[in-house]
């Protein structure tokens, strides 16, 4: 029960803003610019997607049952630090986020009153667009 309960916090925390445009775009997130401040490395990528969507208008429904993003968060904090074991950040989100440990159901990220997706489709999304925002930042300024 406790995996169970653990692996619902984290896949709450992830979900893609990108596909909901309710949310602020990426590049004006403070999560954004939390992650620019920090080494990057796969863990600090994990770390912008649980800022990411640690928000209010974010839900998870798992198992028939519908979750609060600020339910999740601490327990998504805590679940990433105790099962990440270095693995690129896709690899770990095709490991937790997508079916229930239990029920084996699709586990769906849903922005209030919007449309629903698998949370691991919405996570790789989001990771995508990040990796395009480090190109940008990263490429070299033409003057």
């Amino acid at each position: 029960m406790k995996k169970s309960l653990a692996l619902f916090f984290i896949v709450f925390s992830f979900f893609s803003a990108s596909a909901f445009a309710a949310l602020p775009p990426l590049s004006e997130s403070q999560a954004f610019a939390r992650y620019k401040k920090r080494i990057k490395t796969e863990l600090s990528k994990l770390i912008y997607l649980l800022d990411r969507f640690n928000d209010p208008q974010m839900e998870i429904k798992i198992d028939g049952n519908t979750y609060r993003s600020e339910m999740a968060f601490p327990f998504a904090k805590a679940f990433l630090a105790l099962n990440y074991r270095k693995e690129k950040a896709e690899v770990w989100i095709q490991k937790y986020c997508y079916r229930s440990p239990f029920a084996n159901q699709v586990m769906l990220g849903c922005l209030k009153d919007e449309k629903c997706m698998p949370g691991r489709d919405l996570l790789l999304a989001e990771l995508k667009e990040l990796r395009k925002a480090e190109q940008i930042i990263n490429s070299p300024k033409k003057s």
